[in-house]
């Protein structure tokens, strides 16, 4: 298992020169759980997003596809460094960088959020999702079961080139 900071490292290196969207971009006032979503990561660059903020908006899902993407490294650094304060987000993160799947059990938004990364980001999304993969197989072996298959789906369509 890699050393998380290496992998931190990684994403923060491949995701650092990204361009912030405009403040439009990243807000979804489609309701006002969206907006609340939104809201707790107020236009932040995504390498100063805080724990906190995470916390408050952790219902990733419910941001613009800019915004998912933009703060995408962060969703997965604070997954590192917090894996029980940020609980499910972790889970629902793998899910998100799941392709839809033959029974069509991911939403056909995947489409729109998974493009655009370059290579190095590619790279690090799949240091993270061998980290998660990791840690789920060692406390599915704990108590005995078979970890879901998610993250296995996730990590072939991610390192495709």
């Amino acid at each position: 298992m890699r050393d998380e900071s290496e992998i931190i490292q990684q994403i923060t290196d491949a995701f650092a020169d990204v361009e912030q969207p405009s403040r439009e971009a990243l807000f979804n006032g489609h309701c006002c759980e969206c907006a609340e979503t939104s809201e707790a990561y107020a236009g932040k660059r995504w390498m100063e997003v805080t724990l906190e903020d995470v916390l408050r908006g952790r219902e990733v899902s419910l941001l613009t596809v800019a915004a998912w993407q933009y703060y995408l490294p962060a969703f997965m650094i604070w997954a590192i460094r917090e894996p029980k304060a940020v609980d499910v987000l972790q889970d629902n993160l793998v899910y998100q960088l799941q392709p839809p799947g033959e029974d069509g059990s991911v939403p056909a938004w995947f489409a729109e959020r998974a493009v655009g990364f370059t290579e190095p980001q590619r790279h690090a999304i799949c240091a993270y999702l061998t980290w998660y993969r990791d840690r789920d197989e060692i406390e599915w072996r704990r108590i005995g079961g078979e970890p879901a298959r998610h993250v296995y789906n996730a990590l072939a369509h991610w390192s495709r080139p």
